[in-house]
């Protein structure tokens, strides 16, 4: 993609969304960016239900003029992202 804008985390399998973005949030520096994604998936074993939220950071680096992702990683549920939290909450009082 050519602006950060333009990226979602959402995604489709045949024609069904399976991911669905739910909020965003970007830090972008030069030729380098960060986006934590807050998103939700479609349960597999319940098709008409959603998975509790997760958040996907994933780092982007732009070359020849087009952002391309760099490396993610995912807090796939609360107790992580609380984890995540209360370091960064320890680290930067």
């Amino acid at each position: 993609m050519e602006e950060l804008d333009d990226i979602r985390w959402d995604w489709e399998e045949d024609g069904v969304q399976v991911r669905r973005e739910l909020g965003r949030r970007t830090w972008q520096h030069g030729g380098w960016a960060t986006v934590m994604f807050l998103f939700e998936e479609r349960d597999r074993a319940a098709p008409d239900d959603w998975k509790p939220p997760q958040v996907a950071i994933v780092r982007f680096q732009k070359t020849r003029g087009l952002w391309r992702k760099h490396a993610a990683w995912n807090l796939s549920g609360a107790d992580e992202a609380r984890a995540v939290a209360a370091t960064l909450a320890g680290w930067f009082p």
